[in-house]
């Protein structure tokens, strides 16, 4: 009897300790949870200064905008670590992109103050640990392999240009090809005006860059646009398999569209990552341009594209 009530005693505070434990790991889980959503709200404020005071029009101080992206970087890595690995969640998934964004705007800073050919010995180099979904690192492989050499690749959005910003700058693929969101081309003037230089086109306003550039060397449009930038003036676009080319030998090196992977974006809907939609949305656009990349997505099941494809 006393042996059994031992026994029952020790189950019981063994239970006890057991639902305390599981109590506690669900109250640590909540705080990480709660610090993580802070950070990112944190992060995304610093990112919201660094615009600001990246809008003003003149060559920005280098030591104020590296503090401020310095802030936003750390914000951000806590937050990515407190939400979870890729693909658990979609704020820990946009604090890393967010954090991507933030190394791309200490890129953008040196460009702007180096020259094009500044790389990551002023900027970085970035962090071992910066990482995308593979969702999204896929998609910046795709997209710059389907550049042509020597080219300039335009980002449309948040997807297409952290996915590809990420995949040149911090995977190392493609260092013949210069990367540049088309708004930062557009609304940047400090920006443009060294990038015409370096790239010798000349004095050119923010509609004569585009014209400038294609004459000296092959300019590619992710399809994360709805259609080419510029596609009524002077501008003649070529549809490739994921992006829109224009310019001098724009299509002499094409990629066969049997040569792309989808595997991850299909992974990514059935794990509802939330990334996965901006790149489904690219590759129907790029199916509808280019019906030869139908094949290759098919041979990855994914289903959401094939839908557009002719049968």
């Amino acid at each position: 009897m006393g042996i059994f009530l031992s026994s029952s005693l020790l189950l019981a505070a063994l239970a006890q300790g057991s639902a305390s434990a599981r109590q506690g790991d669900s109250v640590g889980t909540a705080a990480r949870a709660e610090d993580g959503r802070a950070s990112l709200a944190l992060g995304r404020h610093s990112l919201a200064r660094f615009d600001a005071y990246h809008a003003h029009g003149t060559e920005p101080d280098t030591s104020v905008a590296r503090q401020i992206l310095d802030s936003a970087d750390v914000a951000l890595s806590r937050a990515a670590a407190a939400l979870g690995s890729p693909g658990l969640s979609p704020a820990g998934d946009s604090a890393r992109v967010l954090r991507v964004r933030a190394w791309s705007g200490r890129a953008l800073v040196a460009w702007e103050r180096g020259g094009l050919r500044t790389g990551a010995e002023s900027w970085g180099p970035p962090p071992s640990d910066l990482r995308l979904s593979p969702v999204l690192e896929e998609l910046g492989e795709n997209l710059l392999r389907a550049c042509p050499s020597g080219g300039v690749l335009l980002t449309a959005n948040d997807a297409d240009t952290y996915a590809s910003w990420y995949m040149r700058f911090v995977r190392g693929l493609r260092p013949d090809l210069l990367v540049v969101p088309f708004r930062v081309w557009q609304e940047d003037s400090v920006f443009r005006a060294r990038a015409a230089l370096d790239l010798q086109l000349g004095k050119t306003g923010t509609s004569a860059w585009l014209p400038a550039l294609a004459e000296r060397r092959p300019v590619c449009a992710s399809m994360g646009f709805e259609k080419p930038p510029e596609s009524r003036g002077r501008v003649k676009w070529q549809a490739l398999p994921l992006v829109w080319v224009t310019g001098r030998r724009a299509t002499e090196q094409g990629v066969p569209p049997r040569d792309f992977v989808f595997a991850a974006a299909q992974m990514g809907v059935e794990d509802r990552d939330p990334w996965a939609q901006s790149a489904l949305a690219l590759y129907v656009r790029a199916a509808r341009a280019t019906p030869a990349l139908c094949k290759a997505l098919a041979a990855f099941h994914a289903a959401q594209v094939k839908g557009h494809c002719p049968r």
